[in-house]
């Protein structure tokens, strides 16, 4: 597809609002601006279209499956563009020929890679990646994730839609994106046609206020959630229950359910407003922009400094300003895992490996916790290690894991669901220490409170999940610490990123979106959880059985499970999150409060980490006699039936495309496959991450074989125009002559470590 610099930004009105003027002075401003006509009838949806033409020459119309007009209904004839949504594989080859013989650009939402995978055989000329936290209908997976997954299964050009702000719109141009959808971040411009109560909501919002409705089924909506939200929010969580006992077969749901979604989309009072969490964005964007040109020129203007700043910069280089610091090779950090980096050996691999590895100290006791983190400085010396704990364990636990902790000295440390106080006690023995950090709000606090060191997670990650993706917390981060920084650097700050970073595409991500950061000084780097379990010494090191890895490198996907409002954690889904569920429902239906239910799930997951990490379970018979040893070993069927497998989403990207020893897990884009996004996109996924030396490229994962020292360097990013392969260490990034590089080739079975 050529290059156009109108298509880079595609902007849609909103849903279910007769107004088109968003969408009129998108197109008028360089970008593509595009009806919605999702919850109108055809003569509303007709008005709407012949208003765009009015208005502007390049416009666009969005139109989604059983949620408004069908393309038969309407006169599409000064369409440029025509973005189709929900839409079978039949009823999709129809209207992409219809459109393409009127000689209009069609483009298909997309959920999955199944979805993208029809889409494509429909014949489309590109994809919509309708990330997990975008308004409406949409999927399991997140934008950023949905994007790495798309860029290895299809050709097609890749706009992402879902909670894109202006610093993670350069990360999806880095990782690949030909473009990126502007939603409801228009929200309070001028143009907005939204009712003035509306409006009045929309300007507190921070993002995290929006939820989903039809998870159940496997159609999620995303809203405006209670208490903010309206009453139609309630009906359809009704109709949401009534359909899953219902007795029809998964196919059978969609259509009721999506009817019933027409029926209550608007914003009444006894209506349902689809909203994403990008609308954490609109009130500073129009505060900064006013009108839907200054918004895009904002858009516009970041996507161009940050590419270039981060093409400059090199912030994940290996010896970057972060490693240095840390006093390792690569910007990497191996974050804490509960029941899995509780092991010395692992953690001197992952040392050995360039990176800096975190023990968890999680629930153990004094006892235990000064054990691991004595075998940990014995067995690593002199090399930086780091311990993680828990901010919020009861009282007298943290006060013995703290004793330990200031008895051994480790020189990290990473404290989540903590606090600056808490971060001080232990910064005052003189151990830095991260925090971590889920909101905008709680940032700006800590910042005020002194705090330098900080960890930003977006739900992709595996475990304990916030209410954020990566995409729209990595955003806000940024912008919150350049607000706080006003004219001052931020040579102080030392920054992770975590959530859903596992290669160097991945990485690149986080290089554009943290790039202003980094021209201020800050000291970044990436935190990588997931990654690691694919490594072979995740099992040789005894941070893992083979039995997780298995399951692993076996998932489809991932499952989050809920024990009360804001516990959620994100696992494989195994016959233990079916039972979780089922149990949840048993509660809820006896009319349990939250507390009473979230303390019976919690029994209900007790010691299932421990089942899936190390492959036991704890032996009745030690309570009556000691003797008798405190666990006993599964099998490794009773495993997977009883175990709770914590990863991150990123584990679905590399579930193996061929199944056989050895099969490649992850191949990422060779270099030049979209070249046509042009010069101006310096960081697409052609620009490869290599490792020094030029034998052992890393842009390929074997199942169970990979070193972890690979998937440290698979976890930053380096740009080879400005990084001669040759460098050494302890030579600056950049310094060195300029000889050419080896001849590009693909990695061998050869290559690989025995």
């Amino acid at each position: 597809m050529p290059s156009d610099p109108t298509l880079d930004l595609i902007v849609f009105s909103a849903p279910a609002l007769a107004d088109g003027s968003v969408a009129i002075a998108a197109t008028r401003a360089g970008a593509t601006g595009v009806a919605d006509l999702a919850g109108h009838d055809a003569a509303s949806a007709q008005l709407q279209l012949d208003r765009l033409a009015a208005g502007c020459e390049r416009g666009g119309a969005r139109l989604e499956a059983d949620l408004g007009p069908a393309p038969g209904e309407l006169d599409l004839r000064a369409v440029r563009l025509l973005v189709l949504a929900g839409y079978a594989l039949s009823a999709l080859k129809k209207a992409t020929a219809a459109a393409h013989a009127l000689g209009q650009m069609v483009l298909a939402e997309v959920t999955s890679a199944a979805t993208a995978a029809e889409a494509e055989r429909a014949g489309v000329d590109g994809l919509i990646a309708r990330g997990h936290e975008a308004g409406g209908l949409g999927g399991d997976e997140t934008s950023f994730v949905l994007l790495q997954r798309l860029r290895r299964v299809t050709r097609l050009p890749v706009w992402v839609a879902g909670g894109v702000g202006p610093h993670s719109a350069a990360g999806c141009l880095a990782a690949g994106a030909r473009g990126v959808v502007l939603e409801r971040q228009l929200a309070l411009t001028v143009e907005s046609a939204l009712p003035a109560e509306v409006r009045g909501v929309f300007e507190r919002l921070d993002g995290s206020e929006t939820g989903l409705v039809g998870a159940e089924l496997g159609w999620p909506l995303r809203v405006l959630d209670r208490p903010h939200g309206l009453a139609g929010v309630d009906a359809l969580a009704r109709v949401e229950r009534e359909l899953a006992d219902s007795g029809l077969p998964p196919k059978a749901r969609a259509k009721p359910w999506r009817e019933a979604i027409r029926a209550r989309l608007g914003y009444g009072d006894e209506q349902v407003a689809p909203l994403g969490m990008e609308v954490g964005f609109a009130a500073g964007l129009a505060a900064r922009g006013r009108t839907v040109a200054g918004v895009i020129d904002l858009y516009r203007a970041s996507l161009r400094d940050s590419l270039r700043l981060a093409r400059e910069l090199q912030p994940l280089a290996p010896f970057s300003p972060l490693a240095a610091s840390h006093g390792t090779e690569f910007p990497v950090t191996q974050g804490p895992m509960t029941r899995v980096s509780d092991t010395a050996a692992f953690a001197l691999a992952v040392a050995e490996g360039g990176g800096l590895p975190f023990v968890a100290l999680a629930l153990l006791d004094g006892e235990r916790s000064l054990r691991l983190l004595q075998e940990t400085s014995l067995a690593l010396a002199d090399r930086p290690w780091g311990v993680g704990i828990l901010g919020f364990v009861p009282p007298e636990l943290r006060a013995v894991q703290l004793e330990a902790i200031r008895q051994v000295k480790p020189p990290f440390a990473l404290i989540a669901g903590g606090r600056p106080t808490q971060a001080r006690e232990l910064e005052n023995d003189g151990i830095p220490t991260y925090l971590h950090v889920p909101s905008p709000r709680l940032l700006a606090s800590f910042l005020k409170d002194g705090a330098t060191r900080f960890v930003f997670e977006g739900r992709e990650c595996g475990g304990h999940i916030g209410p954020r993706s990566s995409f729209v917390l990595w955003d806000q981060a940024v912008e919150t610490i350049l607000e706080h920084l006003g004219d001052k650097a931020a040579t102080d700050l030392h920054l992770l990123f975590a959530g859903g970073i596992h290669d160097e595409v991945s990485a690149a991500a986080v290089a554009a979106t943290a790039a202003p950061l980094a021209a201020r000084g800050a000291k970044l780097g990436v935190l990588v959880g997931t990654g690691y379990l694919f490594t072979r010494e995740a099992v040789t090191a005894g941070a893992i059985v083979e039995q997780f890895q298995a399951e692993v490198l076996g998932c489809g996907g991932t499952a989050v499970i809920e024990t009360s409002p804001g516990h959620a954690i994100r696992v494989v889904h195994t016959p233990a999150v079916d039972e979780f569920r089922e149990r949840k429902h048993e509660l809820e239906a006896q009319g349990l409060g939250p507390r009473e239910v979230g303390a019976e799930l919690e029994q209900l997951n007790r010691g299932r980490l421990r089942i899936a990490s190390r492959g036991v379970t704890r032996n009745p018979a030690h309570e009556s006699d000691p003797t008798q040893p405190r666990y006993v070993a599964l099998e490794a069927e009773e495993q997977r039936e009883q175990g709770l497998y914590m990863v991150g989403q990123v584990a679905a990207r590399h579930a193996p495309r061929r199944h056989r020893r050895g099969a490649v897990l992850g191949e990422h884009p060779q270099p030049g496959r979209l070249r046509d996004r042009g010069a101006a996109r310096p960081l697409g996924p052609g620009h490869l991450l290599r490792s020094r030396d030029p034998r052992r490229r890393s842009h390929l994962l074997q199942v169970g074989r990979i070193p972890v020292g690979r998937a440290v360097r698979s976890a930053r990013v380096r740009h080879p125009a400005a990084q001669p392969l040759h460098h050494r260490a302890g030579t600056p990034p950049g310094a060195g002559s300029d000889q050419a590089r080896p001849p590009r080739r693909r990695l061998r079975a050869a290559d690989l470590p025995a």
